[in-house]
Protein backbone atom coordinates (compact mmCIF):
# COMPACT_ATOMS: atom_id res chain seq x y z
CA UNK A 1 0.00 0.00 0.00
CA UNK A 2 2.81 2.37 1.11
CA UNK A 3 4.29 2.04 -1.95
CA UNK A 4 1.78 2.08 -4.68
CA UNK A 5 -0.29 5.41 -2.70
CA UNK A 6 3.25 6.93 -3.16
CA UNK A 7 3.69 6.24 -6.66
CA UNK A 8 0.46 7.51 -7.16
CA UNK A 9 1.10 10.65 -5.25
CA UNK A 10 4.17 11.14 -7.41
CA UNK A 11 1.95 10.80 -10.63
CA UNK A 12 -0.37 12.95 -9.46
CA UNK A 13 2.30 15.75 -8.38
CA UNK A 14 3.37 15.80 -12.47
CA UNK A 15 -0.41 16.14 -13.68
CA UNK A 16 -1.54 19.00 -11.22
CA UNK A 17 2.17 20.79 -11.96
CA UNK A 18 1.32 20.03 -15.44
CA UNK A 19 -2.02 21.35 -15.82
CA UNK A 20 -2.79 24.52 -13.61
CA UNK A 21 -6.85 23.52 -13.73
CA UNK A 22 -6.27 19.77 -12.05
CA UNK A 23 -4.01 21.08 -9.38
CA UNK A 24 -6.73 20.11 -7.02
CA UNK A 25 -6.28 16.85 -7.56
CA UNK A 26 -3.00 16.16 -5.77
CA UNK A 27 -4.23 17.00 -2.19
CA UNK A 28 -7.67 16.16 -2.31
CA UNK A 29 -6.54 12.57 -3.15
CA UNK A 30 -4.03 12.67 -0.60
CA UNK A 31 -6.68 13.88 1.87
CA UNK A 32 -8.76 11.84 0.85
CA UNK A 33 -7.03 8.98 1.05
CA UNK A 34 -4.70 9.01 4.23
CA UNK A 35 -7.24 11.39 6.39
CA UNK A 36 -8.30 8.03 8.26
CA UNK A 37 -4.70 6.55 8.07
CA UNK A 38 -2.04 6.48 11.13
CA UNK A 39 0.86 8.27 11.22
CA UNK A 40 3.28 5.64 10.21
CA UNK A 41 0.97 5.34 7.60
CA UNK A 42 1.05 8.60 6.57
CA UNK A 43 4.90 9.16 6.72
CA UNK A 44 6.12 6.67 5.22
CA UNK A 45 3.47 7.23 1.78
CA UNK A 46 5.46 11.04 1.77
CA UNK A 47 8.97 9.23 1.91
CA UNK A 48 7.95 6.85 -1.04
CA UNK A 49 6.41 9.85 -3.01
CA UNK A 50 9.01 12.14 -1.89
CA UNK A 51 11.72 9.56 -3.07
CA UNK A 52 9.85 8.98 -6.38
CA UNK A 53 9.40 12.99 -7.18
CA UNK A 54 13.06 13.49 -6.14
CA UNK A 55 13.99 10.66 -8.49
CA UNK A 56 12.43 12.72 -11.57
CA UNK A 57 13.77 16.27 -10.01
CA UNK A 58 14.84 17.28 -7.16
CA UNK A 59 14.20 20.77 -7.80
CA UNK A 60 10.29 19.48 -7.92
CA UNK A 61 10.56 18.45 -3.87
CA UNK A 62 10.39 22.55 -2.92
CA UNK A 63 6.55 22.28 -5.28
CA UNK A 64 5.51 19.15 -3.56
CA UNK A 65 6.41 20.07 -0.18
CA UNK A 66 6.04 23.87 -0.04
CA UNK A 67 2.54 24.01 -2.05
CA UNK A 68 0.98 20.70 -1.82
CA UNK A 69 2.18 19.36 1.54
CA UNK A 70 1.27 22.61 3.17
CA UNK A 71 -1.84 22.90 1.83
CA UNK A 72 -2.53 19.49 3.34
CA UNK A 73 -0.95 20.08 6.48
CA UNK A 74 -3.11 23.58 7.43
CA UNK A 75 -6.03 21.45 6.31
CA UNK A 76 -5.36 19.05 9.12
CA UNK A 77 -4.65 21.72 11.16
CA UNK A 78 -7.85 23.76 10.76
CA UNK A 79 -9.85 20.64 10.74
CA UNK A 80 -8.35 19.71 14.33
CA UNK A 81 -8.17 23.04 15.77
CA UNK A 82 -10.37 25.77 13.94
CA UNK A 83 -13.85 23.94 13.63
CA UNK A 84 -14.91 28.15 14.71
CA UNK A 85 -12.96 29.30 11.37
CA UNK A 86 -15.70 29.58 8.56
CA UNK A 87 -15.25 27.37 5.58
CA UNK A 88 -13.82 30.50 3.33
CA UNK A 89 -12.05 32.22 6.19
CA UNK A 90 -10.25 28.40 6.32
CA UNK A 91 -9.44 28.83 2.39
CA UNK A 92 -8.02 32.30 1.86
CA UNK A 93 -6.18 31.82 4.96
CA UNK A 94 -4.28 28.46 3.74
CA UNK A 95 -3.84 30.56 0.61
CA UNK A 96 -2.38 33.33 2.43
CA UNK A 97 0.27 31.74 3.99
CA UNK A 98 1.33 28.80 0.96
CA UNK A 99 1.68 31.98 -1.21
CA UNK A 100 3.42 33.86 1.38
CA UNK A 101 6.11 30.71 1.82
CA UNK A 102 5.75 31.03 -2.46
CA UNK A 103 7.19 34.88 -2.73
CA UNK A 104 9.46 34.22 0.15
CA UNK A 105 11.26 31.78 -1.71
CA UNK A 106 11.11 33.38 -5.02
CA UNK A 107 12.24 36.78 -3.41
CA UNK A 108 15.71 35.12 -2.10
CA UNK A 109 15.97 32.93 -5.76
CA UNK A 110 14.83 36.46 -7.42
CA UNK A 111 18.57 36.75 -9.36
CA UNK A 112 17.67 32.88 -10.77
CA UNK A 113 14.08 33.16 -11.72
CA UNK A 114 15.13 36.63 -13.71
CA UNK A 115 17.30 34.71 -15.78
CA UNK A 116 15.11 31.77 -16.77
CA UNK A 117 12.14 34.30 -16.70
CA UNK A 118 14.97 36.17 -19.80
CA UNK A 119 15.47 32.92 -21.37
CA UNK A 120 11.75 31.72 -21.23
CA UNK A 121 10.84 34.94 -22.75
CA UNK A 122 13.63 34.66 -25.71
CA UNK A 123 12.42 30.80 -26.07
CA UNK A 124 8.63 32.29 -27.60
CA UNK A 125 10.23 35.27 -29.48
CA UNK A 126 12.04 32.76 -31.16
CA UNK A 127 9.60 29.38 -31.40
CA UNK A 128 6.22 31.59 -31.58
CA UNK A 129 4.77 33.48 -34.42
CA UNK A 130 4.13 36.71 -31.38
CA UNK A 131 5.92 39.82 -32.42
CA UNK A 132 8.86 40.67 -29.60
CA UNK A 133 6.32 43.49 -28.81
CA UNK A 134 3.45 40.74 -27.56
CA UNK A 135 5.85 38.96 -26.05
CA UNK A 136 7.22 41.66 -24.04
CA UNK A 137 3.90 43.07 -22.71
CA UNK A 138 2.98 39.62 -21.89
CA UNK A 139 5.59 38.71 -19.47
CA UNK A 140 5.93 42.63 -18.09
CA UNK A 141 2.49 42.04 -17.12
CA UNK A 142 3.35 38.37 -15.74
CA UNK A 143 6.53 39.91 -13.78
CA UNK A 144 3.99 43.05 -12.80
CA UNK A 145 1.34 40.63 -11.46
CA UNK A 146 3.01 38.18 -9.96
CA UNK A 147 2.62 37.62 -6.74
CA UNK A 148 -1.68 37.97 -7.27
CA UNK A 149 -0.76 35.38 -10.57
CA UNK A 150 1.01 33.25 -7.36
CA UNK A 151 -2.89 33.92 -4.82
CA UNK A 152 -4.92 33.14 -7.74
CA UNK A 153 -3.23 29.55 -8.87
CA UNK A 154 -3.39 29.03 -5.12
CA UNK A 155 -6.84 29.91 -4.22
CA UNK A 156 -8.27 27.85 -7.08
CA UNK A 157 -5.89 24.86 -5.52
CA UNK A 158 -7.14 25.11 -2.61
CA UNK A 159 -11.03 26.00 -3.11
CA UNK A 160 -11.59 23.05 -5.57
CA UNK A 161 -9.67 20.71 -2.82
CA UNK A 162 -11.94 21.93 0.00
CA UNK A 163 -15.23 21.77 -2.51
CA UNK A 164 -14.53 17.95 -3.42
CA UNK A 165 -13.61 17.18 -0.03
CA UNK A 166 -16.65 18.46 1.40
CA UNK A 167 -19.04 19.24 -1.45
CA UNK A 168 -22.44 17.73 0.34
CA UNK A 169 -22.45 20.88 3.05
CA UNK A 170 -20.80 23.32 0.51
CA UNK A 171 -24.14 25.47 0.56
CA UNK A 172 -23.64 25.64 4.44
CA UNK A 173 -19.94 27.44 3.97
CA UNK A 174 -20.09 30.87 5.26
CA UNK A 175 -17.10 33.69 4.93
CA UNK A 176 -16.37 36.60 7.54
CA UNK A 177 -16.72 40.73 6.33
CA UNK A 178 -13.63 41.20 8.18
CA UNK A 179 -11.30 40.83 4.77
CA UNK A 180 -13.45 43.91 3.69
CA UNK A 181 -12.20 46.40 6.57
CA UNK A 182 -8.12 45.88 4.82
CA UNK A 183 -9.55 45.93 1.29
CA UNK A 184 -11.47 49.25 1.56
CA UNK A 185 -8.33 51.11 3.77
CA UNK A 186 -5.89 49.79 1.28
CA UNK A 187 -8.20 50.87 -2.08
CA UNK A 188 -8.45 54.60 -0.40
CA UNK A 189 -4.65 54.56 0.29
CA UNK A 190 -4.45 53.67 -2.98
CA UNK A 191 -6.56 56.10 -4.65
CA UNK A 192 -6.17 58.82 -2.41
CA UNK A 193 -2.21 59.11 -1.64
CA UNK A 194 0.94 58.82 -3.63
CA UNK A 195 1.56 54.97 -1.93
CA UNK A 196 -0.72 53.93 -4.50
CA UNK A 197 0.75 51.71 -7.04
CA UNK A 198 1.69 47.79 -8.70
CA UNK A 199 1.90 46.35 -4.56
CA UNK A 200 -1.44 48.05 -3.76
CA UNK A 201 -3.52 46.84 -6.80
CA UNK A 202 -2.28 43.62 -6.08
CA UNK A 203 -3.05 43.49 -2.42
CA UNK A 204 -6.54 44.54 -3.63
CA UNK A 205 -7.18 41.92 -6.34
CA UNK A 206 -6.20 39.35 -3.71
CA UNK A 207 -8.21 40.09 -0.95
CA UNK A 208 -11.22 40.20 -4.09
CA UNK A 209 -10.67 36.48 -4.04
CA UNK A 210 -12.20 35.31 -1.06
CA UNK A 211 -15.25 37.29 -2.19
CA UNK A 212 -15.34 36.38 -5.89
CA UNK A 213 -14.72 32.52 -4.24
CA UNK A 214 -18.08 32.96 -2.27
CA UNK A 215 -20.07 34.26 -4.81
CA UNK A 216 -19.53 31.11 -6.46
CA UNK A 217 -21.74 29.66 -3.62
CA UNK A 218 -24.02 32.13 -3.79
CA UNK A 219 -24.74 31.58 -7.37
CA UNK A 220 -24.70 28.11 -6.33
CA UNK A 221 -27.60 27.76 -3.66
CA UNK A 222 -29.69 30.18 -5.86
CA UNK A 223 -29.63 27.91 -9.14
CA UNK A 224 -30.15 24.89 -7.02
CA UNK A 225 -33.06 25.81 -5.22
CA UNK A 226 -34.52 26.05 -9.06
CA UNK A 227 -32.32 23.30 -10.39
CA UNK A 228 -31.40 20.65 -7.77
CA UNK A 229 -28.23 19.80 -9.28
CA UNK A 230 -25.75 20.79 -7.63
CA UNK A 231 -22.71 19.54 -9.58
CA UNK A 232 -24.09 21.98 -12.73
CA UNK A 233 -25.19 24.94 -10.37
CA UNK A 234 -21.66 24.91 -9.19
CA UNK A 235 -19.72 25.11 -12.67
CA UNK A 236 -22.48 27.70 -13.92
CA UNK A 237 -21.50 29.46 -10.32
CA UNK A 238 -17.60 29.10 -11.58
CA UNK A 239 -18.85 30.56 -15.15
CA UNK A 240 -20.10 33.49 -14.43
CA UNK A 241 -17.52 34.54 -12.12
CA UNK A 242 -15.24 33.74 -14.97
CA UNK A 243 -17.36 36.17 -16.82
CA UNK A 244 -17.39 38.68 -14.45
CA UNK A 245 -15.11 38.56 -11.54
CA UNK A 246 -15.89 42.17 -10.88
CA UNK A 247 -19.18 41.60 -10.23
CA UNK A 248 -19.25 38.40 -8.48
CA UNK A 249 -16.48 40.43 -5.92
CA UNK A 250 -19.41 43.18 -5.58
CA UNK A 251 -22.22 40.70 -4.78
CA UNK A 252 -20.42 38.40 -2.84
CA UNK A 253 -18.53 40.98 -0.38
CA UNK A 254 -22.19 42.83 -0.22
CA UNK A 255 -23.88 38.89 0.93
CA UNK A 256 -21.23 38.04 3.19
CA UNK A 257 -22.75 40.80 5.74
CA UNK A 258 -26.41 39.74 4.35
CA UNK A 259 -27.69 36.44 4.54
CA UNK A 260 -29.89 35.59 1.49
CA UNK A 261 -32.16 33.05 2.17
CA UNK A 262 -33.66 31.22 -1.44
CA UNK A 263 -37.21 30.92 -1.94
CA UNK A 264 -38.01 27.71 -3.07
Amino acid sequence: MFFITGIIIAALFLVSTSLPFLSWILPFYKIKKLENANLKTKIITNIVAVLAIGWIDTKFLITYLGVFVSIEVLYYIFKKYGTKVKEFDKIFITTLIVSILISIYVYFNRIGFNLGFEQLKDIYIQKTSFTKYEVDNAFKFIKDNFTYLIFVYISMTVFLTYYFLNKEKFLEWDVSYFWLIPYISIFFIDKYTSLGGSLTENILNILKLIYIMYFIKIATGILNGKVKKQSICFVVGVLLTLISPDLAFIFGGLASGIRIKVVR
